[in-house]
């Protein structure tokens, strides 16, 4: 029986392989501004409100700051569920307006105290323990 071959028409990637291909630059992109701000090569993200504070904020003294976080809730970027938002970050990585910087221990503390101006309020992440990554 002969075999059917398909072939797409279309060259243009579907709205799900753009949303992929997003996601991928996104996380490289963090990973490597991450890695560069920390002077750690290992260091890698952390999405939760509790291992965001613990891993990031509190092992390098630095946050993300310029989150928008009115169009776009702070939270594991598998849970982002369009591509204009994943775009909207993306630019936003790319042109500076978001970028890791380091803080002071003033800062800190006040992160410490209250972190909802940079990552929300807790709950809006949509995670119920605090523990995925």
């Amino acid at each position: 029986m002969a075999q059917m071959i398909t072939f797409r028409l279309n060259a243009r990637p579907t709205y799900s392989e753009r949303m992929t291909d997003a996601r991928g630059e996104l996380r490289k992109i963090i990973k490597d501004q991450l890695c560069a701000i920390t002077g750690d090569r290992d260091a890698s993200m952390s999405w939760s409100r509790k291992s965001y504070m613990k891993n990031i904020v509190t092992r390098y003294r630095v946050r993300i700051e310029g989150w928008p976080l009115g169009d776009v809730p702070f939270r594991n970027l598998s849970d982002v569920s369009n591509l204009p938002k994943l775009e909207l970050l993306l630019r936003g990585f790319k042109d500076g307006t978001i970028r890791f910087c380091k803080i002071t221990d003033a800062q800190y503390a006040e992160m410490v105290a209250d972190p909802t101006p940079w990552i929300g309020p807790p709950g809006a992440d949509g995670e119920g323990d605090g523990n995925a990554d």
